[in-house]
């Protein structure tokens, strides 16, 4: 990316080959130096500022967790030009020649500022669970071979006070500036390819970038500085920059600096993309928590459900059996003891032949009474018979009871099925013909019962008044078993039910179970639904 600040290298280079050394475009800049400075260390203060809060954020990067050293690199950096630019304005107001108190705290700055640097790129190139050692073992030799080369420098050249800060920066530029540069490059690379690898390329660009920058800033821009006995100094300075390129080094450092600082701005974007990332994952988990919960509710109310009808239905059965064992017995011996009696009392009073006669009806119309209800609670025919047989039977005893001819139809390979399955349909067919009974007003209907291959359907069909299922459908409008109990009992079996009707259009109930195998496992739909539809 060409910044207006690379356009001005170039127009300044362009200027100093075409118009030789001092043209007014690099007189203009060197005597705004200040200027230079300022912008010089904002952008270095900008980048640390940035970093700094970045590096407040929860992040499974790496990068993140060594930002900080980064950030006091742009912090203190920019405080090192900024403090610069004081003695240059100190120095063209007043002639101000700095102290040793001063240089002591500039080279201070200078050099922590490039110990973090290194500290950062440690952070990132060391192993996983050795980063701290690593880091302060790598920045610590290097300041190690800093002071090492200072002091052989004054013991060899025995500089004024003044000179050894003048040698000590020019060393430290090299031996730390340059080295940490190098290393945050590579470290800066790395992170780039994680970038890639977490499908965030457009953040890993922004990082080629930036360490395209470094890299320029603490190579070239720290090779050029200024003039003094250390080699390569003598010959490779800041007059040399100033002399090839036309304008300052100074301004081709925060030209590298306001670069560095404006990609590394964007790729800390991934830490928000990461952040959102998280955030949607986390939904996604607790969707997913509640739908399991859900479903685990609803299996619990389908298994409680299922406990209920099996002990209703067993409940049912061993009430039928009793009246039929005990009650039954003894309404039969009742109305066979009264035939009896009025068969011996032929010679006797009338009026007491007709009391007996009336007393020998109801045991009758009891004994009947009761056995329609020990059919209703369990037909004998569906434990003894099958589901078949049991079903031909209620239609045939809902015609005598009802008045209402019931057309019963059976399709498909006859075979018993388990009880629960009988039962069901059963109850189904039973449910929706009393609701034929009682709500239709038509005097006939049809029951319809296939065997498919995967499932076995059952449809009661009546034209008669209809219904609005809308409060079926949400819910509503409905108590006891009923409709909804069609449904439930379809349910609890792995099935479905389809309730169609509309007013004065009639009522067509159908419930489908899926057919189980010697596995137990229930088959899948293989498109018998618009075959039954369609019947």
């Amino acid at each position: 990316m060409v910044t207006p600040v690379h356009l001005l290298l170039l127009a300044c280079a362009y200027a100093q080959i075409r118009y030789g050394y001092m043209n007014p475009i690099t007189a203009y800049l060197v005597e705004n130096m200040i200027a230079i400075y300022f912008f010089y260390g904002l952008a270095f203060y900008t980048l640390g500022l940035a970093l700094w809060l970045a590096s407040r954020r929860a992040s499974e990067f790496r990068f993140v967790r060594a930002i900080r050293p980064l950030a006091l690199f742009g912090l203190i950096h920019g405080g090192h030009e900024w403090f610069e630019m004081f003695q240059q304005i100190a120095t063209t107001l007043g002639g101000h020649t700095p102290g040793v108190w001063e240089e002591t705290v500039r080279l201070g700055t200078l050099l922590v500022s490039f110990v973090m640097l290194t500290l950062f790129a440690m952070l990132l190139l060391a192993p996983e669970n050795k980063t701290k050692r690593y880091a302060l073992i790598g920045s610590g030799t290097l300041v190690a071979v800093w002071l090492l080369s200072l002091l052989l420098v004054v013991v060899n050249q025995q500089p004024t006070l003044l000179g050894i800060f003048s040698l000590a920066d020019v060393l430290g530029r090299y031996l730390l500036g340059i080295p940490g540069a190098l290393l945050a490059t590579i470290a800066l690379m790395n992170q780039q390819r994680t970038f890639r690898e977490h499908q965030m390329p457009q953040f890993g660009r922004d990082l080629v970038w930036c360490a395209s920058a470094l890299l320029l800033y603490g190579v070239v821009g720290q090779l050029f500085v200024r003039q003094t006995a250390i080699f390569p100094s003598t010959i490779i300075n800041s007059t040399l920059f100033l002399t090839w390129v036309g304008v300052p080094v100074q301004l081709f450092r925060a030209a590298m600096a306001t670069t560095l600082a404006f990609f590394m701005m964007r790729a800390l974007n991934a830490f928000e993309l990461e952040s959102l990332q998280r955030l949607e994952a986390a939904n996604e988990a607790q969707l997913a928590a509640q739908a399991a919960m859900m479903r685990s509710e609803r299996e619990a109310s389908r298994e409680t459900l299922h406990q209920v009808v099996q002990a209703q239905e067993a409940e049912r059965q061993r009430i039928a059996r009793e009246l039929h064992d005990a009650t039954g017995q003894s309404l039969t011996a009742i109305a066979l003891g009264l035939h009896g009696v009025n068969t011996a009392m032929k010679t006797a009073d009338p009026r007491l032949r007709d009391q007996i006669q009336q007393l020998e009806d109801y045991g009758t119309s009891a004994l009947k009474e009761l056995r329609k209800i020990i059919a209703d609670l369990r037909p004998s025919q569906l434990d003894d018979l099958g589901l078949v047989p049991a079903l031909e039977w209620y239609a045939k005893d809902f015609e005598r009871h009802y008045d209402i001819a019931v057309q019963f139809e059976v399709s498909g390979k006859q075979e018993r099925l388990p009880d629960d399955y009988e039962t069901a349909l059963f109850r189904v067919a039973q449910e929706a013909l009393t609701n034929v009974a009682k709500h239709a007003g038509v005097s006939e209907a049809s029951l319809r019962l296939r065997f498919l291959t995967r499932r076995v359907c059952l449809r009661v069909i009546d034209q008669g008044r209809g219904f609005d299922p809308a409060p079926l459908a949400e819910g509503s409008g409905l108590s006891g078993w009923g409709l909804r109990g069609i449904q439930e009992r379809a349910t609890l079996l792995g099935g479905s039910s389809q309730i169609t009707s509309a007013p004065g259009e009639g009522t067509t109930v159908q419930v489908c179970i899926p057919r189980t195998h010697g596995n137990g496992v229930n088959e899948v739909n293989d498109g018998e639904d618009s075959v039954i539809a369609g019947r």
